[in-house]
């Protein structure tokens, strides 16, 4: 049996990950188009695909980001759908590296 999604390259490398560099301003926002679930190291994870200036992102949610979403009033990850999220940088450590790298953080929903 073919699997129609081994006919491209689109669901496994993903160029369009929101970084830190992406983010210019604190008050730029990005609005939330569609969530996923994705399975990460065999654990499910909260993919949010985001819009800003025409330019589409996915942004996979980390358990401080999901907290944080959560407790900006979001009682599940669908009800993002259509929000705008606003990011700050911070440093965070890598896990692999160990090393400080700048890393988003959720601060705001509108």
């Amino acid at each position: 049996m073919e699997n129609d999604s081994l006919e491209s390259w689109d669901d496994f490398v993903s160029g369009n990950f929101l970084k830190a560099a992406d983010v210019e301003d604190e008050q730029d926002a990005y609005a939330c188009v569609n969530v996923q679930q994705i399975l990460r190291d065999e654990k499910p994870q909260v993919r949010l695909i985001l819009e800003r200036a025409e330019k589409e992102s996915v942004f996979d949610l980390n358990k401080t980001n999901a907290r944080k979403l959560k407790e900006l009033g979001m009682d599940t990850p669908k009800e993002c759908i259509g929000k705008k999220i606003y990011f700050k940088k911070v440093l965070v450590r890598n896990p692999t590296t160990n090393l400080e790298v700048d890393g988003l953080r959720i601060y705001k929903i509108e």
